[in-house]
């Protein structure tokens, strides 16, 4: 009985350590593939942040071209300025847009004029100099607007903007602007990216960007890194990102721990319940993963719903008054102009009484759309109420805003009753005067310049009504 008892605990034990090893080795090819998981999950969340990103650098950067179209608009309708006006013209371009150095216009094969000329070495201008005249050579280029990037120094890459002439008697020219690359994108991704994602941007190979966070090769482990080739026309650029301190970071990084410590403790015995610690925490990982993921996205759209105007489709009275205290306050801090453009719908209440509710909700939503056409990315449109729309224009002083007001009343929209009359715009503009103005002030101003501009129409109106006598 002894030996025979012997034999059973012996046996026991063996298929015990068997047990135990096939736990362990199991636990551990269950860990590895969690692993794995986990690092795809990481490039494909870092390949959508990355790919969202580079679409809103295009964006901002296309965004620039407003005041080179400015300028283009400026010289067709007054092309015989004289050098001095011209040079005026440029250097106050240069002087309200941001990382805008110079500006100018350029003829088929001919060496650029400039308005202004940027602060550069006369080595560093004429390597822009050629590249503006070599770009000129190219067919098709006086067609479309083109983008493409000068590197006279490493330090200093440079993005030049070129704007055609398509009518009048400059046809094959077109006015260009030069930008400063690197405080663009430092700006950009400052405030337009979350922290924890490091950055870098590559010009072939010359470096335009890098977050203080970049992990380069050689510090620690090697960092897994996406990226995404970006186009601007002839500009083209490499975005690499790395995913940084994000929430799956985190889990690879425990997941790392607690693989060296299932090796430490596999002969232990003490495999079985590591495994159901690991399989209930990757289970409640799980649930909390789409459970934040549904919750992030219902609070999208109760944002966007938040802010936005049902019908039109702009941002509503609420968003637009916490906006313009803002740009208020920004143009006070920075001393920067600020204008407000209040446009009312003329004629909407014949439109309404004549051919009912829908059509002038048609009318409104047409309103919308030619205002988001003619108006800038940066400029904040929003619906205020009835047919009353406002406009916030950051950066834009009382010639340009006036400018954009006369665009507006110029505009003529179709009714859905094609016999009716089209209807017009009455547009009343402010500006705002720091340090004095606020934000309601700025808006009682543009409202109170809106009926003076409709009081005057309807004068206009009925003398050329009246009877001469």
């Amino acid at each position: 009985m002894g030996r025979f008892g012997t034999r059973r605990k012996h046996r026991r034990i063996l298929l015990a350590a068997v047990a135990t090893l096939l736990t362990s080795v199991v636990l551990l090819g269950l860990v590895g593939v969690t692993r794995w998981h986990g690092r795809q999950a990481v490039q494909q969340d870092t390949r959508t942040v990355i790919v969202q990103t580079g679409n809103e650098l295009v964006r901002r950067l296309e965004s620039r071209r407003g005041t080179l179209t400015f300028l283009r608009d400026t010289l067709k309708r007054q092309p015989d300025l004289a050098p001095a006006a011209l040079s005026a013209m440029g250097a106050s371009a240069v002087q309200h847009t941001r990382h805008l150095i110079g500006a100018g216009l350029v003829q088929r094969g001919q060496p650029p004029v400039w308005w202004a000329a940027p602060r550069l070495s006369a080595q560093a201008l004429n390597e822009v100099n050629s590249a503006i005249v070599q770009r000129t050579r190219l067919r098709g280029v006086w067609r479309v607007p083109s983008t493409f990037s000068v590197s006279p120094s490493p330090a200093d890459p440079l993005l030049i903007m070129f704007e055609p002439s398509q009518a009048g008697p400059i046809r094959q020219g077109a006015v260009f602007g030069v930008f400063e690359v690197k405080p663009l994108l430092n700006d950009f991704f400052s405030s337009g990216l979350p922290q924890h994602y490091p950055v870098q941007v590559l010009d072939g190979k010359t470096l335009l960007h890098r977050s203080g966070d970049w992990q380069a090769d050689g510090e620690g482990a090697r960092a897994l890194v996406v990226e995404h080739s970006l186009r601007v026309d002839a500009a083209r650029w490499t975005i690499q990102m790395q995913p940084g301190k994000t929430g799956v970071v985190k889990t690879l990084s425990w997941l790392n721990v607690l693989l060296l410590a299932l090796s430490a403790i596999a002969g232990l015995g003490i495999t079985t319940v590591v495994w159901i610690l690991a399989a209930r925490t990757w289970i409640l990982q799980r649930a909390v993963a789409r459970r934040t993921a549904a919750l992030r996205r219902a609070s999208q759209r109760l944002r966007q719903m938040a802010i936005t105007d049902e019908l039109t489709g702009l941002y509503n009275r609420r968003f637009f008054l916490n906006r313009m205290a803002w740009e208020c306050d920004r143009a006070k801090r920075y001393r920067r102009p600020l204008a407000c453009l209040m446009v009312d719908v003329n004629g909407f209440k014949q439109v309404n009484d004549r051919l009912g509710h829908l059509a002038g909700d048609l009318v409104l939503q047409q309103v919308a759309r030619e205002l988001q056409a003619l108006l800038r990315q940066s400029d904040i449109l929003a619906r205020l109420g009835g047919d009353e729309f406002v406009i916030a224009l950051p950066e834009t002083g009382p010639d340009q805003a006036a400018l954009v007001a006369e665009k507006l009343r110029q505009l003529r929209i179709r009714v859905p009753d094609m016999a009716a009359p089209a209807v017009s715009l009455s547009v009343g503009m402010s500006r705002a005067q720091p340090p004095t103005d606020s934000p309601q002030a700025v808006l009682d101003a543009a409202d109170r310049s809106l009926y003076a501009y409709k009081r005057q129409s309807h004068s206009q109106e009925h003398h050329a009504l009246r009877p001469s006598r």
